[in-house]
């Protein structure tokens, strides 16, 4: 398994169209093989700011999810959306529940 975090800041009058822009990310990741999970969060108390969460079947599968024209596409518009470079934290999993065990009511 392949982990990661992705803070995203965005420049507070970009907000909503970055907002837009991860939800259509999530779209594209549903349909790529290889993505076991893919993920937005907005942290409280974090003004303009997104958590991503993606956990691919391995290393190879996140790079070919970055080389994806629909998902670079999006991506290059972070560089007007964003205040501050992606912050990405690769992560080892320890433990975890079974990723098919979301409540329904958690997919919104």
């Amino acid at each position: 398994m392949f982990i990661l975090l992705v803070e995203l800041e965005a420049k507070p009058e970009a907000f909503g169209e970055l907002e837009t822009v991860l939800k259509s990310l999530v779209a594209i990741a549903a349909h790529e093989s290889g993505i076991v999970h893919y993920s937005v969060q907005i942290p409280e108390g974090k003004a303009n700011t997104f958590i991503l969460y993606e956990c691919y079947v391995d290393r190879a599968a996140w790079e070919a999810h970055l080389k994806f024209d629909p998902v670079k596409n999006e991506l290059e518009r972070f560089d007007t959306l964003l205040s501050a470079p992606p912050r990405i934290t690769f992560c080892k999993m320890v433990a975890s529940t079974p990723l098919n065990a979301v409540a329904p009511d958690c997919k919104k």
